[in-house]
Parts: C-alpha cells; structure tokens; sequence
C-alpha cells in the first residue's frame, strides 16, 4: 500500500512539519503531495459594437444551455445523497436567479464581451454573498464562482486539468463542488485548500464522499513541494509534511471512523444509546428531506434546526408565503412525528436589500436575524403565517435566533399573535407551533433565566456564542487559536443556560460543535451535573 511505501521515503531524516488545519470533513489520507491549479486564463475585457450586442448576448445563452446540460449530468450521475440539491441550487442560479440578467446588462450597458461581464458581474455577487453574516450562507460564495467558471469553459476557456491520482493529497486554493465531483473519481488520498468552511458545499460533499479535507492552510506552496510525502488529519485538523515513519505508522493505524459519536448506534427500539447505556437523542440540522432521510437511518430523530434562509438559494430572491409553506410542508412531511424545528431567517440587510444593496461593515453585529424580524416585519410575518398554516397536521415549532433579552420574546410573541387571529379569521387551519430562543448572545446568556420563563424551550447555539464571548470572528483564519470552544468562559456560559432550562422544566437542544465533538460533549455533561 502507498502508506507503507512512504515510510520507506529517503528525505525520512526524523524531521517533520506539522501545519495546524481546520478539519471539514473527517478522516486520515496519506499520500503524495499534487498541486492543481484551479484558476483559468483571466478572461480579457473587448469592446463590442452596439449592434453586436445581441449576438453577444446569443453566445451568453448558448454557454447557459451547455452549463445548464453540464450540471444535470453531475446531479443525475451516481453522486452523493446532496448533490442533486446541491447543483440543483446551480440550476437556479443560472436560471431563476439575476444573475444572468445582469451579465445581460453588463453586456448592454459597458458595451463589452460576455467573459469580462461574467467576469465582474460573478465577483460582485460572490462578495455580497461572503460579507453574509451567517456562515451557512457566506460559504456558498464558491457555487457563484463554480457557475461563472463553468459559463466561461462553455465560452472556450480551458477545461480543469485532471487529478492526481489514488495516491495523492490534493492542494487546492479554493474547492468548487463540481471540481469535487470531478477530483472524486480518481479517488485522492486527502484534500487540502486554502479556503473553504464546514458549511460549504464542497465540504457536505466532502464528508458524504468520506473524503479527508482540510483548510485554512496559507502559503503551503512555500514549505511543500509536488511529491513530497504528506498525511493530512481531518480529525484533530493538521497537515503533518514530510512525516517520519513513526508519524506514517500511527496514523495509518488510526480508522476513519475514530470518536465517540461514531460508536453511537440506533437500537433495536430506534434510539440512539452509547456502548455503556447512555441515551443521546440526535437531531439533525438540515434543509433537504433526503440529507433527513440519511440521518434517520443513523439515528437522528428530527430535524433539530432548520436552516430557512436556505430557500432564499432555492428561488433566487425573498421567497413568497406559499413557496415558504410548500418548503416547510414537505420537510415536515419527511420528519413525521419526530418534527422539525424551523429558524426563521438568519440573514443581513445586505440579503434582504434587493437593488439597494446595502453593505455593513460589521454584518455579524449589524441589522440582522431577529433585529431585521422587528425593523422590517414584513419578512417576518410572511415567514410566521407560511410557518403557521404548515404546521397544521405537522409537527412544527419555531426558533427565534439571536435573541439579545426577554423584551425580544415579548415583540416577537405579539407579531405571532396577529398574524395567527388574521389566519384564524379567515378560516385558514394552522396548528400550534411550540416557540424557542436561541440563546448565542452574551445578553441571553446572562438573562437566560427570564428567557426560559417565556418560552418553550431554548436552543443553544454554541458557534456564535464561542465568537461573540471571546470577540473572535470564527472565519477568520488569522485569530483561529483564540476561538476557543473549552474556554472557561464557554464552560461557564453553558452552565448557565442549562441551569435556566432546568429552572423553567423545559428542553434544551444543543447546536453547533458542542453538539458534534466528544470533548465538548463532555464538558455539556459536566454541566448538566451528570
């Protein structure tokens, strides 16, 4: 095997690198370092006639239909649970969202080729799309540029070069779902890239491909060179270049599937019990009924967090009440009686804006979440009354995020009231949605207790709560050692709002890393006082 050849490598001098990674999808790949370059030819701006206008417009939707054909082929292939929504979302993009209409504009307005308008037009989005607030949503800046890749390569750009082979750990600046696709079949070792977050699609894929990758590396071209042995830890996160045989020997000797949770198996009754007897009840957070569907046959019961700003990919704009009900309608349909619990949306008055494009420079402390809910109610109460009338027969509740005090609850509850008189009303059949904070603000934490006694049950959201308690952006690579998920601070901060479960005598639902690392697990139990 490849792994035992390389602990026979002659540079082994019992020196080794050891670079320190963010781990996105889980595993262990040793191989051979290969580098790809994923940037084409810059595409070079020309000046076109005003009566070549429309010819050129011609050649912009004959690259649409040949991406359009392109992308069905990678959803229809034999591929990953995910990817059928996942370029299904690219479909979208292509055809339902603006993006096409202001390349079309680009090309009128500035009179030049299609490439430079795909060129400026897909930058401009890929930006709006990675100042979001939400990470869920600023992770998905790479499906724009995996689309405006594939519209240039049907305008006559050269096509990706192939991969490295069964051996190799592949080092990529920025990993596009497609390229993942491609890169899979000749089934690589590991991955490393520069950029990338967990929520992005090529990480889902990742992970569904069983694919070690990793990222947050900077300037590894400078300490590696094509060849040279590598083994990349997608569990701990860390590129080990150059390893001795005795690092080769220990993580060959490590499966992919080390951890606690991994051991946690579905009983003969469906739940989910450790091997010394413990049950965990584990819902997924999730947007697609097939990802649900995957996670109910490993032992989730119910989808624990719904993502709903997820639609706004789906139709390309503020999604409409019976187009939020048919979604709603369908995930719950999927989650039967063990029930989905829906966000409402977690996005930035930059997303809402429309062609007002507004730009914060802080969006993660800006008007946001359930701050634009209450400043522009109009959203909101679409969201609430399509939540209302989906509920009914379905086991649906709602989470209200970044909760800052009780007084959030208050306003909230009120506008929920109207809108459910108006429906009653009217004669339209809603159901009762139970109604949840989540607590990922410092202001919640400390006011926990009051928010407990208004609601009925609480979501911690341990991601933000880590950033916003420790004043460390969670994407930003440079002050990833202050991002800090055991901190005394966090410890404390999780104590508390178990504590104010307990006190009201409601549930309490864990989100984020917490929920998924056996050592955060832990301190969680320390503080349930287990």
């Amino acid at each position: 095997m490849q792994e035992k050849a390389l602990s026979k490598d002659p540079a082994d001098n019992g020196s080794e690198l050891r670079i320190p990674a963010t781990a996105v999808s889980r595993g262990i790949g040793i191989g051979r370092a290969v580098f790809l370059n994923g940037d084409g030819p810059s595409p070079i701006r020309h000046s076109i006639s005003a009566d070549a206008v429309d010819s050129e417009i011609e050649r912009l939707q004959r690259a649409v239909q040949h991406s359009l054909g392109e992308i069905i082929e990678l959803s229809s292939a034999p591929s990953p649970d995910s990817a059928a929504d996942i370029f299904g979302v690219h479909s979208l993009i292509l055809e339902s969202s603006s993006l096409i209409p202001d390349i079309e504009s680009e090309i009128r307005s500035h009179l030049v080729n299609a490439e430079w308008a795909i060129r400026n037009v897909s930058q401009e989005y890929s930006t709006r799309q990675r100042s979001a607030a939400d990470q869920h949503i600023s992770d998905k800046y790479l499906d724009v540029i995996d689309v405006a890749e594939r519209l240039l390569n049907a305008l006559g750009g050269s096509p990706e070069s192939g991969g490295g082979g069964s051996d190799s750990v592949l080092i990529v600046k920025e990993l596009m779902p497609s390229r993942l696709m491609e890169l899979a079949k000749t089934a690589p070792k590991a991955i490393i890239s520069e950029h990338g977050g967990w929520t992005s699609h090529s990480s889902i894929l990742a992970r569904e491909l069983k694919l070690p990758v990793v990222t947050g590396v900077k300037n590894i071209e400078q300490l590696i060179a094509d060849g040279d042995a590598v083994i990349v830890d997608g569990i701990d996160g860390e590129v080990i270049i150059r390893p001795t045989s005795g690092s080769i020997t220990q993580f060959s000797s490590i499966t992919n599937n080390t951890g606690l949770f991994e051991q946690l198996s579905p009983a003969g009754n469906g739940k989910t019990i450790t091997k010394d007897g413990i049950e965990i009840v584990i819902r997924v957070n999730t947007d697609a009924p097939e990802i649900y569907r995957q996670a109910k046959d490993q032992g989730a019961t119910g989808i624990g967090l719904y993502r709903s700003e997820a639609i706004f990919d789906r139709t390309g704009s503020f999604p409409s009440e019976d187009e939020q009900f048919a979604a709603y309608s369908q995930i719950a349909a999927a989650t039967g009686d063990a029930g989905v619990r829906i966000r409402t949306f977690d996005v930035g008055v930059g997303q809402l804006a429309g062609d007002k494009k507004v730009f914060e420079h802080n969006p993660s402390l800006g008007l946001r979440s359930i701050r634009l809910s209450l400043t522009d109610q109009s959203y909101f109460r679409t969201q609430i009354r399509a939540i209302l009338r989906a509920s009914y027969d379905n086991k649906i509740d709602i989470v209200l995020p970044m909760i800052s005090g009780v007084d959030d609850i208050f306003r909230l509850r009120t506008i929920i009231d109207e809108e459910r008189a108006k429906l009653t009303t009217a004669g339209v059949s809603i159901g009762k949605p139970l109604l949840g904070a989540m607590i990922e603000v410092p202001s919640a934490v400390i006011t926990a207790n009051e928010i407990a006694e208004n609601v009925d049950f609480l979501c911690l959201g341990t991601n933000d709560l880590v950033q916003y308690l420790l004043a460390v952006d969670r994407d930003n690579e440079a002050v990833a050692d202050w991002y800090q998920t055991l901190h005394p601070a966090v410890i404390r901060s999780i104590r508390e709002v178990v504590d104010a479960a307990n006190k009201a005598n409601i549930p309490l639902n864990i989100c984020g890393e917490v929920a998924g690392s056996p050592f955060l697990y832990a301190a969680v139990a320390w503080a349930r006082g287990s």
